[in-house]
């Protein structure tokens, strides 16, 4: 957390706000102190976050109540193994530092203006690739025909954006709540087909010509378009989830046609990575990675694979995952609120809200929101939801004396009851966004909270998932945190959020439409090296993204689990079997995964590039291992190749980083290979060829340039 001594006036007005001893003159104080500092803005998000963790004790059911009831580039050495020998760990650390300094030259373009890079055509280097002939039979090639605005140039340092030009308008078709309407569901048969709509191209120019306003308004230039080999990379890692092997490399940049971007995207949609990679990333959203209490990880991966390989709406899926009755091997959807809940179903509660809704409600479990009109009974409501699903035991169909965990609903005879700041004990109906939801028939609360999450055309959970995929492609949310988009948050593009919402609305949910909007979209092919032109652009630092240009992502733990066996062609080496890889993936996994024991079942990624993951990296066991000399690896084919060592070095650059070497690292590699060879003739020439072409192949797997998404 931020350090408290930096903001003692924030803190005492946060303790008084608390204390509930805050009077009228001391809210606007503090209103105006988070309003107006984005740095004090960020401590208050943080304090009340740490404030709001959840207590499910303060509620209860109302049977208590009723009667009734990295930086990678180290100059380090790998340790001693075999592939490398004893003979050969000086020259290979002297080696190492050598490249390592023209990597890590080559790595500083993500993060600094590139002044020094030869200037281009900004109009022509901000090209998207040009819109083919539109068939509405084939709307998998819509691409948006567009020419960049020019922006003006941003001088000295970053300046304030502009709030009233950034396209920040209240949403003009926002529905007023009726805190008195019940809600009963009802058979839809209006719901659009899953399909894309025929509307693409316009949706991705309208994207655009909003983007380059708010560069126009900001005075903001944006980044160069991406080159091919920085783009293909890019879209491999965020579509499939791993890098594209040196050969895809080489085929997409020689490929001429001018759509070639949109076809390639189309083509990894289709491909069964596409499915494995969005499975891994909503099974660790659903449930995280280690796997906690009565959740069969197996099932409800295979739930999500289905969904995906059919492409079904994500309405539908997500209605199935919050409705979900059964056991979790025979409805894998169940291993979501299998694993949530516990404590007076407080966690189901709050983490559905932050993953469907991208909204924090947890803040207001124990006081209404001191900004917005988020109140207490409002998260309490929600919650009465869930109260009716139960976790329990029942007779195994296949063996009655044997009992299973299952979910089951059990209606409720009263409200939940919650306790108020000051003490009052308060009763909460079953309610979403002021609307009641009363079961019917077989319905159930969830299958009506269901409905009521997916109704309109342009619903939160449609413009979370927009958000969210946003982020995912664009390294940026369109709010500062990306499942948080309550009243208290400013959208930086609400135009954007609006269209793409509304469109994603009427293509049926459709989830491979939204991605091929996304990244035909012009920020997606911008490069992410910085220029004095959109310093300013920067999240990191608290100013509001403006996508001029990528923002750089560091690869997940199973991104780079998967790129190095990509990139080493080395999957054979840890077992026979598609099962056996995934156990040493899994394995390899844990070792960066920690469960937390809050009220929210957190659980924390740890792959952040710290040194002691740098050595492991170098010296770990799947590095080592990827690197051997044995046959059907890729360092094995290359080195045993009859290739020039120019070719071989080119070859291992495309396979890690999908680029070919700078003349400055042939150089550097040249002189490695030479030094390995000295005067030796024959095998030993050639073995020592493929030592060095090994310490080359190391030192870029464990260069900051692999490890990021640029």
């Amino acid at each position: 957390m931020s350090n408290w001594n930096q903001h003692p006036e924030l803190v005492e007005l946060l303790e008084l706000l608390i204390e509930e001893r805050l009077s009228s003159a001391q809210f606007a104080q503090l209103e105006s102190l988070v309003r107006s500092d984005a740095a004090a803005r960020r401590f208050y998000i943080e304090y009340m976050d740490l404030h709001g963790t959840l207590h499910w004790n303060t509620a209860a059911s109302s049977d208590r109540f009723l009667p009734e009831e990295v930086d990678f580039t180290c100059d380090l050495a790998p340790a001693e193994t075999a592939p490398i020998g004893r003979s050969r760990y000086k020259q290979l650390a002297i080696a190492t530092a050598a490249l390592g300094l023209i990597l890590a030259v080559t790595v500083t373009v993500f993060n600094k203006p590139q002044n020094q890079v030869a200037k281009q055509d900004n109009n022509a280097s901000q090209q998207i690739d040009p819109a083919p002939q539109k068939n509405s039979t084939t709307p998998n090639d819509l691409i948006a025909n567009s020419t960049p605005s020019k922006g003006g140039m941003s001088e000295g340092g970053p300046v304030e954006l502009n709030p009233s030009r950034t396209n920040h308008t209240d949403d003009p078709n926002s529905t007023s709540k009726n805190d008195n309407t019940a809600f009963v569901v009802q058979t839809d048969n209006s719901k659009p087909s899953n399909a894309a709509t025929d509307t693409g191209a316009d949706v991705v120019a309208y994207v655009n010509d909003q983007l380059r306003q708010s560069w126009d308004d900001n005075e903001i230039k944006p980044s160069p378009r991406a080159e091919d080999s920085e783009w293909v990379r890019r879209a491999y890692l965020d579509t499939v989830g791993h890098i594209p092997t040196g050969e895809q490399v080489k085929a997409f940049v020689a490929d001429k046609r001018a759509d070639k971007r949109a076809r390639l995207i189309n083509t990894l949609l289709d491909d069964e990575d596409y499915i494995r990679n969005w499975t891994t990333v909503w099974a660790n959203l659903l449930i995280g990675r280690s796997n906690p209490r009565e959740v069969n990880r197996v099932a409800l991966e295979k739930f999500l694979r289905n969904s995906f390989r059919q492409n079904r709406g994500w309405d539908d899926v997500v209605a199935d995952v919050i409705s979900a009755e059964g056991t979790p091997e025979e409805n894998g959807a169940a291993s979501f609120l299998m694993a949530h809940l516990n404590n007076e179903a407080v966690p189901a509660t709050a983490i559905t809200a932050k993953l469907f809704l991208c909204q924090q409600m947890q803040c207001t479990q124990c006081h209404d929101h001191p900004f917005n009109d988020r109140r207490q009974d409002e998260f309490w409501s929600f919650n009465s939801i869930f109260k009716e699903v139960k976790v329990i035991d029942r007779p195994r169909a296949d063996n009655p004396k044997l009992n299973e965990r299952a979910l089951a609903n059990v209606r409720l005879d009263g409200p939940t009851f919650y306790e108020t700041r000051n003490g009052l004990m308060k009763a909460a109906y079953p309610q979403f966004e002021g609307t009641r939801i009363a079961p019917e028939g077989e319905q159930d609360l969830r299958g009506g909270l269901a409905k009521l999450m997916s109704e309109g055309d342009a619903p939160q959970m449609a413009r979370a998932f927009v958000n969210r995929m946003w982020m995912h492609f664009l390294g940026a949310a369109f709010t500062a945190q990306v499942d948080d988009m309550g009243p208290h948050a400013r959208i930086s593009h609400p135009q954007v959020v609006d269209r793409l919402t509304r469109e994603f609305v009427r293509s049926g949910y459709d989830v491979k439409q939204l991605i091929r909007w996304i990244t035909q979209s012009e920020p997606y092919q911008l490069s992410s090296r910085i220029t004095s032109g959109n310093t300013v652009d920067d999240p990191a630092t608290g100013n509001e993204a403006l996508f001029s240009r990528a923002y750089v992502k560091t690869m997940t733990v199973e991104q780079v689990f998967d790129s190095l066996l990509i990139a080493t062609d080395a999957r054979e080496l840890f077992g026979s079997t598609w099962e056996a890889v995934e156990q040493k993936r899994s394995e390899w996994l844990q070792q960066f995964v920690m469960a937390f024991g809050t009220d929210e079942n957190d659980e924390a990624d740890l792959f952040d590039g710290s040194i002691p993951q740098a050595l492991m990296m170098m010296n770990g066991e799947l590095v080592q291992l990827s690197l051997q000399n044995k046959r059907g690896t890729y360092l094995e084919k290359v080195a045993h190749s009859k290739q020039s060592d120019d070719a071989k070095i080119e070859a291992v650059a495309l396979a890690t980083l999908s680029r070919k070497p700078t003349p400055q690292e042939l150089a550097a590699v040249r002189k490695l290979i030479r030094d390995h060879v000295g005067q030796k003739r024959g095998p030993e020439a050639q073995a020592a060829t493929t030592a060095g072409l090994q310490d080359l192949f190391w030192a870029y797997l464990n260069s900051n340039e692999f490890i990021l998404i640029h």
